[in-house]
């Protein structure tokens, strides 16, 4: 009985196959997470002030990461384009740049996870004669970018074993 690897240009299979669909998932759900609510602005009862819709004037409510950021956002998206590629092609080599991009990603979004994007800005009301201090939290974007980048974490992983067939 010898042992014999699978060709190179044989498809994946079992834990790399997985791994792919893995990956590419991730890459779908991070671009996904872009649109979501990255920061509220303020709750529903602080836009009952009078006067504040004038001090918020341009300001979105529920502000997706395309409005908060204006690098990080780009990077992510690339992030996710190179998710998708390296599930559809693979990496080779490369991998552990896409591991790397990965962690820092994944650092950025838990950073943005505790600590809201616009957090700690005051507002003041039209007259200067009142102020109120940001409420801001969270949205659901950064929770669904952290599930992402976990699932391609793993999908990475799964896609780099290595599978001998037995005859």
């Amino acid at each position: 009985m010898s042992r014999r690897r699978c060709p190179p240009g044989a498809g994946p299979s079992g834990p790399r196959r997985v791994g792919g669909w893995l990956l590419l998932a991730g890459a779908v759900l991070l671009l996904v997470s872009l649109a979501l609510t990255w920061s509220r602005q303020f709750p529903p009862g602080v836009l009952r002030v009078p006067g504040i819709r004038v001090a918020l004037a341009g300001v979105p409510r529920d502000a997706n990461a395309w409005e908060v950021y204006s690098v990080a956002d780009v990077l992510l998206a690339a992030l996710a384009v190179t998710l998708a590629a390296t599930a559809l092609a693979g990496a080779g080599r490369g991998r552990w740049l896409v591991a790397v991009a990965l962690g820092v990603a994944a650092a950025f979004v838990a950073h943005a996870l505790s600590v809201p994007p616009t957090s700690g800005v005051d507002v003041v009301l039209p007259g200067g004669a009142r102020s109120l201090r940001s409420l801001a939290a969270t949205g659901p974007g950064e929770v669904v970018a952290l599930v992402a980048l976990g699932l391609a974490g793993a999908g990475l992983c799964l896609s780099s074993i290595r599978v001998r067939h037995h005859r």
